[in-house]
């Protein structure tokens, strides 16, 4: 099973499982977010799951889902959680490439996706060899 960690710089953090484990491409992968905000700030309903993998740049176009579909919102400091989303991988996968699941507010008016005010709420991520 892949082990994730947290992110350089980002105080909350979460368990993920995924399926399938390892990653198969092209298939359908199921990501659940285990944790608990502890800085303080909180997961609000519009808040989205941004899915990156790759090594240098990504395999693919970064996925997103929304956070607050498959629990209730808005989460705030203290209160445990769960959240499942899906994603479509398509691209072939290098030898060793890394997955990052940040969590944050997307500006939707960015052509690129990108964070509010550049703030990830929560962050996980491994790394496949």
């Amino acid at each position: 099973a892949s082990l994730f960690g947290p992110c350089p710089g980002v105080e909350d953090t979460f368990t993920v499982t995924m399926n399938p484990d390892p990653l198969i491409t092209p298939h359908l992968i199921t990501f659940t977010l285990t944790g608990e905000m502890v800085s303080g700030r909180a997961i609000d309903p519009v808040s989205s799951v941004v899915v990156t993998i790759g090594v240098t740049v990504p395999v693919q176009t970064p996925d997103t889902f929304l956070f607050c579909n498959s629990t209730d919102c808005p989460i705030f400091s203290g209160t445990p959680y769960t959240a499942t989303g899906t994603i479509l991988l398509q691209a072939p996968l290098p030898q060793s490439y890394q997955i990052i699941l940040e969590v944050g507010n997307i500006n939707t008016s960015s052509p690129t996706i990108s964070f509010l005010h550049d703030e990830i709420l929560a962050c996980a991520m491994t790394t496949v060899f």
